[in-house]
């Protein structure tokens, strides 16, 4: 009888020892992901509701110091101040009319493509100001 207990004792033992859940690895590559899944209860879903309530609030109210009536505007060519170019008029020497010559429509092109370069050269300027200061 002894045996026959001790027999069942260790068949209950290993029994109860493979039943048990081995912790599986994860979150390598050929494993699953890593988590843990709890169950949301009444007071967890209004805690986060609250929280999420007062965080729209406020960027509700840091939105309203925002001066939505003025835009940025982006400009990769700087605008140099220059006078208003104005087109000069011509006396005709045969009659009594004038003669408008266009003149500003290929100095406005020439206008930008000199705002252009002088962007080009500033850029590299700052970028030897940078490098230098790398340098040293």
């Amino acid at each position: 009888m002894p045996r026959f207990l001790i027999f069942l004792v260790i068949a209950l033992a290993a029994l109860s020892a493979s039943a048990q859940t081995v912790p599986t690895a994860c979150g390598g590559s050929s494993q699953p992901r890593c988590e843990v899944n709890m169950a949301a209860d009444s007071s967890m879903t209004a805690t986060e509701k609250a929280y999420k309530d007062n965080r729209t609030s406020w960027d509700d109210y840091s939105k309203s110091f925002i001066n939505t009536g003025m835009s940025f505007q982006w400009s990769f060519i700087p605008n140099i101040p220059t006078a208003v170019c104005v087109n000069p008029r011509l006396d005709n020497p045969l009659g009594t009319a004038s003669v408008e010559m266009d003149v500003c429509g290929p100095f406005n092109v020439f206008m930008t493509f000199i705002n252009g370069v002088l962007a080009f050269f500033c850029l590299l300027g700052c970028v030897q100001q940078i490098r230098g200061a790398l340098a040293a």
